[in-house]
């Protein structure tokens, strides 16, 4: 006869879907406050971006004004560099002249360790290599069964956390979703080390460069940033973060799929050309590839306020803020490869509001990260990894307290959630 998986059961109050940038501070959050929570990761560590995506730069946590993002986000990149025997650095001693934010680095291996070990003491229940199927509404509860190899499990809970990047669980449940007509370009982070810079001459290699895009060996795209730096940028960058994947269509296995393939042949064709044609590539190494391709942006939750641009520009203080965002608008498309700008005072701190994480005309359930409600130019600033860190935070208090005191999330204040989160370290907003 057919042989079916015999489901496991799982009951926790808090299910965060997606243990990435913003979801594993949630686990921790709402672990910490004193709800049973568990995970459900279709990867093989928490940190996503940030660590498996190989963008090991979480920013920013400060401006130069002083802290914009703390909590269990600082505490945990702190915590890896004391690992490191490495001093935290201090802020007033960096000059950020060229952009308002501070940028960090943490060390892969490290930060993903560190990360499990605290979501662990704090009692998180960690699924990796499992993916939400579905998700139904029973009464006051979600029953969610989610796969991985060998496994069908069902899970109850009172609270979701939509921690997907590509708002998978609002998708699941047929709420309204938004996404830009052109969605920004991804990428796939590789490093190639070894270059001997003191034979590389600025215009010289640009015009190689140059050449070499015009008669067909290198693509659009292979260097993100030709628009508005040189392509020595690139070598002094060994090529990390440098890359554009156009139609990162990452939501779905294919689309995934298809991202993957094209930034590996995009790696390597620009690990040709330098090793090949690059005065002082002859020895360059490709050290390392992120195991898939990154999206910057796909679907995310249409909620019951959309962040506009204006908003962000102006710093909109919202009644219902719950933590603080910061990021200059960051846009990158397949036109022109990369915009900056900048809010127009160091004075001018955007926030992210509690209305924009709540899906529209939806209960239980909540979203942090890159499923946040903006539009397309807001999105753009929002998305930065300290910020999703941020809302992780905020999004674990709100579901912890909306369990302890039997309402749902939605209806817990916004005052409440920044209480619990400061409690917690956060930086009050």
């Amino acid at each position: 006869g057919a042989k079916t998986m015999k489901p496991i059961n799982e009951d926790v109050d808090v299910v965060i879907a997606g243990g990435g940038t913003a979801g594993h501070i949630a686990a921790i959050q709402a672990a910490r406050a004193g709800v049973s929570t568990s995970v459900i990761e279709a990867g093989t560590m928490l940190g996503g971006t940030m660590t498996a995506g190989g963008v090991y730069m979480p920013n920013h946590f400060f401006s130069t004004k002083g802290p914009v993002v703390q909590g269990i986000p600082w505490e945990l990149y702190t915590k890896t560099k004391e690992m490191e025997g490495l001093d935290i650095p201090d802020y007033r001693q960096r000059r950020p002249v060229e952009s308002p934010g501070y940028y960090s680095y943490i060390n892969i291996p490290i930060y993903a360790a560190v990360a499990e070990e605290e979501a662990l003491q704090a009692g998180v229940i960690l699924h990796y290599h499992e993916f939400i199927a579905d998700i139904k509404a029973v009464g006051n509860y979600w029953e969610i069964t989610s796969f991985g190899r060998g496994i069908r499990r069902i899970t109850k809970a009172k609270e979701i956390i939509d921690c997907t990047g590509d708002a998978d669980v609002v998708r699941l449940l047929e709420l309204d979703v938004l996404k830009s007509k052109v969605s920004q370009p991804g990428a796939l982070q590789y490093k190639i080390e070894g270059i001997e810079y003191e034979q590389v001459w600025k215009e010289e290699v640009q015009t190689i460069y140059e050449e070499a895009m015009n008669n067909g060996t290198l693509e659009k795209g292979d260097f993100a940033y030709a628009n508005m730096e040189p392509f020595k940028y690139y070598l002094d960058h060994g090529g990390h973060n440098a890359t554009h994947i156009y139609e990162a269509n990452t939501y779905d296995a294919d689309g995934q799929t298809r991202a993957n393939i094209e930034g590996r042949a995009r790696m390597l064709r620009m690990y040709n050309f330098v090793r090949k044609s690059i005065p002082g590539g002859e020895r360059a190494v490709l050290k390392m590839m992120a195991p898939y391709a990154l999206a910057r942006e796909t679907f995310h939750a249409l909620g019951e306020y959309v962040i506009e641009k204006d908003d962000f520009f102006k710093a909109t203080d919202f009644e219902d803020k719950v933590c603080n965002a910061f990021n200059y608008v960051d846009m990158h498309s397949q036109e022109i490869g990369c915009e900056v700008e900048y809010l127009e005072s160091a004075d001018l701190l955007p926030k992210v509001p509690f209305s924009a994480l709540i899906p529209k005309g939806s209960r239980r359930i909540t979203v942090a990260g890159r499923n946040v409600s903006a539009n397309r130019v807001a999105f753009a600033g929002i998305r930065a990894q300290c910020t999703c860190m941020a809302m992780g935070q905020a999004m674990g208090a709100a579901a912890a307290l909306a369990v302890q005191r039997g309402v749902a999330s939605r209806d817990i204040s916004s005052r409440d959630i920044v209480a619990l989160t400061v409690e917690h370290g956060a930086v009050p907003v």
